[in-house]
């Protein structure tokens, strides 16, 4: 069970040495070892294929994402339109924010993992414990509940992939986040940095859109790509440390990046020989 196992070619291939014993191209170094004892993806590999992904299926992914934010949408709406204190208008938004976050995460990964019928309601189960935890965190924290992510993100993907159930996968999703610590913790300084650029982006873009609107907008435009983003990163990741999870685009693209290595080193040793030609050396 598991997302994305992999097919094909392995991590464990021999890169096939260059023609008269030199290599017509640098080979690839190995990464270190992960807890399957095989070559990690670098953390930059993680955010390539989440955005390649995101490109792909993007209009799938918005969708989703709105869907997931009709709570927060709802929330955002009684907080308008009534009197609710502002305690408890916060608590409201807080939950629903992260509990819509938390929903969208278990999306994606359910997208690769399958069973979704069999796993719905352990992953009701997770998704709303930590978007109660979430929620509290968001609602007194604000956004450096961000340093917080791969608490809120790990269980839900868990949940999906079928490694634990429930309550297990929300401290299954705890374990993971401190076994891996490193590793997690630079996925989420790079999602800091796009999250700044993305808020920069629509505070520019929004500009001239009235003060008491261009808070909202901003926000939710940067939600509506950072929690398909950050969902990828990390479903990679998880794949990644658990060795289940191909990164490349395709089942194929490692032979095909080891055909096009192939005929990058048959085309040196062409240029080799048209110089042996030019020179007279034999």
């Amino acid at each position: 069970m598991g997302i994305f196992r992999r097919s094909g070619s392995t991590p464990a291939d021999e890169p096939v040495a260059g023609l008269d014993g030199e290599s017509g191209e640098p080979v690839e170094e190995q990464g270190p070892l992960g807890p399957t004892g095989r070559p990690l993806h670098p953390v930059g590999a993680y955010f390539e294929a989440a955005f390649r992904r995101f490109g792909i299926n993007f209009t799938g992914y918005l969708l989703m994402t709105v869907v997931c934010a009709l709570p927060t949408l709802a929330a955002v709406f009684i907080f308008r339109n009534t009197a609710l204190s502002g305690e408890a208008a916060g608590a409201l938004l807080a939950f629903t924010y992260a509990l819509g976050f938390v929903t969208m995460t278990a999306l994606s990964a359910t997208l690769v993992a399958g069973a979704t019928r069999e796993r719905l309601p352990t992953l009701l189960i997770t998704c709303g414990a930590v978007g109660v935890l979430a929620g509290i965190v968001v609602w007194q924290f604000a956004f450096v509940a961000f340093v917080l992510l791969p608490f809120a993100l790990f269980p839900p993907i868990v949940a999906a992939s079928g490694d634990a159930d429930g309550l297990r996968a929300v401290t299954a999703g705890f374990v993971s986040t401190f076994k891996w610590f490193r590793r997690t913790y630079a996925c989420v300084f790079g999602l800091i940095i796009v999250a700044v650029a993305l808020w920069f982006g629509f505070t520019g873009l929004f500009f001239a859109v009235p003060s008491t609107l261009r808070g909202d907008l901003i926000i939710g435009f940067t939600s509506l790509f950072m929690w398909p983003i950050s969902a990828l990163v990390f479903r990679n990741l998880y794949g990644d440390m658990t060795g289940r999870l191909v990164i490349n685009a395709a089942p194929n693209e490692d032979a095909n990046r080891k055909a096009a290595m192939k005929k990058r080193r048959e085309k040196s040793k062409r240029n080799r020989e048209r110089i042996k030609k030019v020179t007279g050396e034999e």
